[in-house]
């Protein structure tokens, strides 16, 4: 019954009810009429039964018009079917024989106001006033004496009077109830496009991630290149130690093993990164994501440039989106290698505080005045030149650490560098795991940075380490 094919929205919820009203007049009418007609020994009562089958086929009629999608037809059709009856029933009895049943005589005037308005209340109070003075008029004329003619004049002024009552009452209700309707479909208005706008927001968001990435990437490419170097030539220094010490090729083919299997982890770090970014929120390690994603970090900085990754304190696991926290580490390390032009030290380091991870960044790099540091999350807010930098690195830092529940503090001062303080809430228990063994996990490591040196001749023990190249071992 809820399926009527009707374009307005309030047409769909009132053709319920009215279905409803028709069902019951329909068929009570009718069950009625046949009652009448089995119990009816004579043929007295024929043309009540005829009137009673006719309002059932009337009423049907209305029902079939509703349920083919023309609402207001069988409304109006139905408060005039209503309005018919009641003058056929004050001109047959008048007004005083049926003043008990007045109240049953409202639901032309109540369909008429909630489902066609505020206009068609009033119309149809109209005819009602008209019925009741067709009513007083048939009392006026079976009035015997001038007693009941006064009776007459005040029964019809007495139903006047309510049903003008209950008539302004039912046009307040309407009048309030289609302000509240209209600011209903407002508000829904509203919040559609609020969500059309969020979705919007979200996309350019993802845009201006992945921009973030490749910006990110092109700042690596130099020390990615670098490394590269550093793993082929071990693998060179092993090929062509075979020739100048007569080494075997079983002796060596671990060492360009280990090295090759570097590269391979070094490339699958790029790509995994780079790639579109589409949020995947997962339980993992701290301190193990930040030694995975070591060999990125480590060649963001030349040499001169002395980094410390403390990543001794594992086992705080921690749920969010792996690549987001990747993206975020390195726009602050990007920033840390740019405040630092001549040499320096970066410290990131992994701590437990309470129920939250907490992440500290420092650099003693040149620092920021305090009209800069108060914009430092500012979207689009930068100090580089235009070519260096596009303003979205923090931006996307502060994002990211909101969105995952956490806070964010930064503090500088000009020539005194700048720290940056995040915590993360710790993953609750029952979480899926998807971290490595805290056997595992990284541990400190402090070293200046600077340049590999001739590997030509390494042993295979020092490419160990991920991408062990020129910028983690040796000094």
């Amino acid at each position: 019954m809820q399926r009527v094919p009707t374009r307005a929205a309030r047409d769909r919820r009132n053709a319920v009810t009215l279905q409803a009203i028709l069902a019951v007049i329909a068929a009570s009418t009718l069950v009625m009429a046949i009652a009448s007609c089995a119990a009816m020994a004579d043929t007295s009562g024929v043309a009540d039964n005829g009137l009673m089958l006719i309002v059932s086929a009337y009423a049907w009629l209305c029902f079939c018009l509703l349920r083919h999608g023309f609402f207001r037809l069988s409304t109006s059709l139905t408060v005039i079917g209503g309005l018919i009856l009641m003058g056929m029933s004050y001109h047959a009895y008048g007004l005083r024989a049926q003043s008990g049943l007045q109240i049953t005589q409202l639901l032309p005037l109540l369909c008429s106001g909630l489902f066609l308005g505020r206009a068609a209340a009033w119309w149809t109070a109209l005819a009602n006033a008209a019925a009741l003075a067709i009513g007083a008029h048939t009392d006026l004329q079976l009035a015997t004496d001038s007693m009941q003619a006064s009776d007459a004049l005040a029964n019809l002024l007495l139903a006047g009077m309510n049903f003008l009552v209950l008539a302004t009452i039912l046009d307040r209700l309407i009048l309030s109830s289609q302000r509240a309707i209209n600011r209903s479909e407002e508000l829904n208005e509203l919040c559609l496009e609020l969500r059309h706008q969020v979705e919007e927001k979200e996309r350019a968001y993802e845009r201006l991630l992945q921009t973030q990435k490749m910006e990110t990437i092109g700042r690596l490419s130099t020390g990615i290149a670098h490394d590269f170097n550093a793993i082929l030539s071990v693998i060179l220094g092993h090929a062509t130690s075979v020739g100048r010490r007569g080494g075997s090729i079983d002796a060596v083919l671990p060492g360009i093993r280990q090295a090759a299997r570097s590269g391979a982890t070094l490339t699958r770090r790029l790509l995994s990164f780079s790639r579109t970014h589409v949020r995947e929120i997962s339980t993992f390690d701290l301190a193990q994501a930040i030694d995975e994603v070591r060999p990125l970090i480590l060649p963001m900085f030349p040499r001169g440039i002395e980094v410390s990754l403390d990543t001794s304190a594992s086992g705080l696991l921690i749920r969010a989106d792996r690549d987001e926290l990747v993206l975020a580490l390195l726009n602050i390390a990007s920033n840390a290698c740019d405040a630092m032009p001549r040499g320096g030290r970066f410290v990131l380091s992994v701590q437990a505080d309470g129920d939250h991870a907490f992440l500290r960044l420092e650099d003693s790099g040149i620092g920021m005045a305090p009209e800069v540091l108060a914009r430092l999350f500012e979207p689009f807010f930068t100090t580089k030149p235009k070519d260096q930098g596009t303003g979205i690195g923090m931006a996307t830092v502060h994002r990211f650490v909101t969105d995952h529940g956490g806070e964010i503090h930064a503090d500088s001062a000009p020539g005194q560098g700048t720290r940056i303080r995040i915590r993360l809430p710790l993953a609750k228990s029952g979480c899926d795991d998807e971290h490595a063994s805290a056997d595992e996990a990284g541990a400190r490591i402090t070293r200046p940075r600077s340049d590999a040196g001739d590997r030509e001749h390494a042993p295979p023990a020092s490419v160990e380490p991920a991408i062990a190249g020129c910028r983690v071992i040796g000094s």
